[in-house]
């Protein structure tokens, strides 16, 4: 390869690399369309594994719920605006997932983990009384006020 200046090697070198990631991408393309091939980006499992390390196995199953929770919720917007714009098919398709969902997250609620929740309970309860302290001292809300009601 002849480089005229540092462009040109950049350029060379960027178009080289694209081939090679076209040609890897080629051959991912019948993993990566199986409905059974699941992934998440190495942050998001990095992240996942920290918890696991601190809270044991009930990670998984708050995760699960939430995501399906947030699942469930976009289907119900979705319902409503099928109801609104007389989309009856839709509905009827939309309404099969929600049944599905909450089902799954009927059963979800009831898988125990081996650790229990007490671990991630007291996690969730440092931060969720951290955030309120902090909105508490940010807005100048007296605590008495809110907490002490009576008094």
């Amino acid at each position: 390869m002849d480089f005229s200046s540092v462009g040109d090697f950049l350029r060379q070198a960027a178009t080289a690399k694209q081939d090679k990631r076209q040609a890897i991408d080629d051959q991912l393309v019948p993993f990566m369309e199986d409905p059974g091939t699941v992934g998440i980006p190495p942050e998001l499992a990095a992240s996942i594994e920290a918890l696991l390390e601190a809270h044991g196995d009930e990670t998984y199953r708050q995760i699960a719920l939430f995501c399906l929770g947030k699942w469930h919720q976009i289907h119900c917007e979705v319902l409503q605006q099928h109801i609104e714009n007389d989309g009856t098919s839709e509905m009827l398709m939309v309404m099969s997932d929600i049944s599905k969902l909450s089902t799954v997250l009927m059963i979800m609620e009831q898988v125990g983990s081996f650790g229990g929740d007490d671990d991630w309970r007291k996690m969730l309860r440092t931060i969720v009384g951290q955030s309120v302290l902090e909105t508490i001292e940010e807005k100048g809300i007296s605590f008495d006020s809110i907490f002490n009601p009576d008094r």
